[in-house]
Order: structure tokens, then C-alpha cells, then sequence
């Protein structure tokens, strides 16, 4: 199969490297021009589990290079940037084109549907994690799965079948929606707190008041779910929470929400905290601690934006 991968970095990297292997024609495509020239110079770097390094060579192209038609595209791309994404790769998208959207966060098919026809759409989660250490370098652990459901009906076993090649432990689903919440739940919680709190899955659950502060998030979440027809299961999102905190499975990831927090990036936290809030509000539910979450995190980003501006004066000077 003819995959594009829309959103090179981490967890795109990590799942190019997987497909490849398992012999598809896999093609990167992402907008961080370090990072795409040090795969084209050096290969990708993949150290698993503190295994010996292994490098990998494969095409990464930016939305504006990228050419061609291809049978799958997994979008990658941080919800913000999505429409945008799709803007720019919409030469490469034809009728015939399936997009799996992967993205964490709430909002990204009502995004697609402006750019193909809901028969194309396939939206998913993933429990998969990985770690962007510099450009064209990875570090990966644990195992994951992917969950998907073809929005508009069309068939997605050869797409269920190409991912299983490759490992990537995927089913369909007949729910999305109520996964895709699931794992924002699990999102709303691990990325937000390992940034205020300066620490990895495994760390974050050494907190005597982690779960505490969890179901602070989850029981508003489930209220915000409800006024919009969705069941969300916290006792579930907290059992796989405490599955994750386990080093063997994603305990030693810091999740991307740290990564783009340390690389100056701003985060997804309005399409996770901020979108419960943000429906909260207009459904007149009171959501507290996602609203404080959400502006403790914009307010990470400013002063960790300053401070990498100014330590690259200082490299300049």
C-alpha cells in the first residue's frame, strides 16, 4: 500500500518506520525544515527501549514537495494545524484516497469534512506513544493498538489488514466517537499534568493525589459528554490510566503536550481541557478545573517561548 504520513514527528515517525518495515511505500510529510533535513542527510533515528540504535532511511517531503497520489493518508497533524494541512496536500488527495485521522483532540472530523467526502473519512485513536529526543531521532517504548471506524461506510479492512502487517495492533471500531472521547479523557489528563508537573507517566503517578486530580478533570468531562449525546466511561479511562503509569507499557513517555511545551510549540490543550471548557460554558456546566488547566498551560507556553527566544540571542551573540 501507498501510505502518506501527514505529521512526521514522534508518533508519525514511529508508525513510518513500522509500515515501512512491513513493505509498504511509506512518505513523511511535515514543515519542521531541521527535522526533515536530518533524515535526509543522517537517516531517522529509532532507539527502542534502550535498545542499540537503528537508522532508517525513507522520503520526508514538506505538504509543498510532497507529489503523487497515494492510497492512505494518516493525519498526524496537531488538531490546530489540521486545516491547514490538508489545505496544502490537497494535490495529492484524490477521490480514491482514504484519510486516517489519528490526532488527539475533539473537532478533527468536522475539520475533514470540509476538505472530502465523509466515504474517505476514517477516524481513529491510538494508544501508540513515541518521543521526538532532536530532529530526525526518536526514542520509542511499550507497544500500543489503534482504533478506527470508516465514518462514511466505505470498506477500511485493507486498511485494518495494512496496519496489522506492520504490528500496529488495529480494529475497527463501531463507535469512534466514544473512543476518540475515551482517549481525550486519557489525554486531558497525562499531557496537561506532565507539563505542570514537570514529569513522565510513571512520575506523574507517584502523586498521592494523582487519580484525585484526574477524576477532577473526568467528572467534568463526563457532564460536558453527556450534554452532547456521549457516554464517557471514567472509571475505564482511570483503569487504563493506571495501566499506562507502568514503565513497561508508557510509563517512561512524556507525552507530546511536554514535547511541544520543551520544543516552544503551542499545545492542542484548547481541542482537549479547553474544548470541555468551551462546551461547558456554552451548555452552562460548571467546568473549573478543565478551565484553570487550560490557562495554566497557554500561560507554560508564553514564558517557556520566552525563554527559548532568549537563550537563542544569547547562542547568537
Amino acid at each position: 500500500m501507498k501510505i502518506a504520513i501527514a505529521g512526521f514527528g514522534a508518533l508519525g515517525a514511529r508508525l513510518g518506520v513500522m509500515l515501512q518495515t512491513a513493505g509498504h511505500e511509506v512518505t513523511g510529510i511535515d514543515g519542521w525544515p531541521a527535522h526533515i533535513a536530518a533524515i535526509k542527510t543522517n537517516g531517522l533515528t529509532v532507539v527502542h527501549d534502550q535498545e542499540t540504535p537503528k537508522v532508517y532511511q525513507l522520503p520526508v517531503l514538506t505538504p509543498q514537495e510532497v507529489t503523487g497520489a497515494f492510497d492512505l493518508i494518516i493525519l498526524l497533524t496537531k488538531t490546530p494545524q489540521l486545516d491547514r494541512m490538508l489545505t496544502d496536500i490537497a494535490p495529492i488527495i484524490t477521490d480514491k484516497t482514504q484519510l486516517l485521522v489519528l490526532s488527539n483532540g475533539l473537532g478533527n472530523i468536522e475539520v475533514m469534512t470540509k476538505h472530502v467526502a465523509k466515504q474517505q473519512i476514517l477516524a481513529g485513536v491510538t494508544l501508540w506513544t513515541s518521543t521526538l529526543v532532536k530532529p530526525g531521532e526518536i526514542h520509542t517504548t511499550g507497544s500500543g493498538s489503534i482504533k478506527l471506524q470508516a465514518i462514511g461506510g466505505a470498506d477500511a479492512q485493507p486498511v485494518v489488514a495494512a496496519l496489522n502487517e506492520a504490528g500496529l495492533n488495529a480494529e475497527l471500531t463501531p463507535d469512534v466517537l466514544t473512543a476518540i472521547w475515551h482517549k481525550a479523557g486519557i489525554n486531558a489528563v497525562l499531557n496537561p499534568l506532565s507539563v505542570l508537573l514537570d514529569a513522565n507517566i510513571a512520575e506523574f503517578g507517584t502523586a498521592g493525589n494523582a487519580m484525585d486530580m484526574a477524576l477532577n478533570i473526568l467528572e467534568e468531562m463526563q457532564q460536558v459528554g453527556a450534554s452532547q449525546g456521549i457516554k464517557v466511561d471514567v472509571s475505564g479511562i482511570i483503569a487504563d490510566l493506571s495501566r499506562l503509569l507502568k514503565p513497561e507499557n508508557a510509563g517512561n513517555h512524556y507525552p507530546s503536550m511536554y514535547q511541544d511545551i520543551q520544543n516552544g510549540k503551542r499545545t492542542e490543550i484548547d481541542f482537549l481541557n479547553g474544548y470541555f471548557a468551551r462546551i461547558g460554558q456554552q451548555e452552562g456546566i460548571a467546568t473549573p478545573f478543565n478551565a484553570l488547566v487550560t490557562r495554566l498551560i497557554h500561560a507554560k507556553e508564553d514564558i517557556e517561548r520566552v525563554k527559548l527566544a532568549k537563550q537563542q540571542e544569547n547562542f547568537e551573540i
